[in-house]
C-alpha cells in the first residue's frame, strides 16, 4: 500500500485496527454464518466487507451486534511476555532463568529462605518478588559467576 493511498484510507473515515477486530470478535461470539454477517454489515453499516466501514458504520453495526446480545469485554490476558504490571519488572524468561540457576547453585527455588537472605544484598531488596529488572539482571549475573566458579573448581 501507497503513502497516498494509506493517506487516503485514514482521511476517508475508514476503520482499522482494533475495531476491524472487534467486527470479528462479534461476529465470532455470536457464531454468524457468513452470509448473515453480510446481511447484517449491508443493512447496518450499508457495505459488504467490514474494511469499507466508516466509524459511523461501525458504531451502527456494533450496534446490531449488541441488540443481537453481543457484550464485549476486555480481556484478562497478559500479552505474551509481560513480565509485571510495571514496565520495569522482570520478564517471564529472566524469572525462569533466576529460578533454574537458584535451583543450579542449590537452593530449592525463589522462596527458599537462604536464597532470599542471598538475594538481599545484590539485588537491594527484600525479597525476590520486588526485584525490578535491573536487580533481576545483577542477580542473574551474580548467579552465573557462582555457578562459573563453581565449574571451574571441578
Amino acid at each position: 500500500m501507497t503513502a497516498a493511498s494509506n493517506k487516503a484510507k485514514y482521511s476517508s473515515g475508514q476503520i482499522f485496527g482494533s475495531k476491524l477486530k472487534l467486527v470479528q470478535i462479534a461476529k465470532r461470539t455470536l457464531r454468524m454464518t457468513d452470509e448473515d454477517y453480510r446481511a447484517l454489515l449491508l443493512r447496518a453499516g450499508g457495505v459488504k466487507s467490514s474494511r469499507d466501514l466508516t466509524l459511523e458504520g461501525f458504531e451502527a453495526v456494533m450496534a446490531e451486534f449488541n441488540r443481537l446480545g453481543f457484550v464485549y469485554t476486555k480481556s484478562k490476558r497478559k500479552p505474551k511476555g509481560a513480565g509485571g504490571a510495571a514496565p520495569d519488572r522482570p520478564t517471564p524468561a529472566q524469572w525462569r532463568l533466576l529460578e533454574d540457576r537458584a535451583k543450579r547453585v542449590g537452593y530449592d527455588g525463589l522462596e527458599d529462605p537462604r536464597f532470599i537472605a542471598w538475594v538481599k544484598p545484590r539485588g537491594k531488596v527484600e525479597h525476590p518478588r520486588f526485584l525490578d529488572m535491573n536487580g533481576a539482571q545483577r542477580v542473574i549475573g551474580a548467579l552465573g559467576k557462582w555457578i562459573a566458579s563453581s565449574n571451574k573448581q571441578m
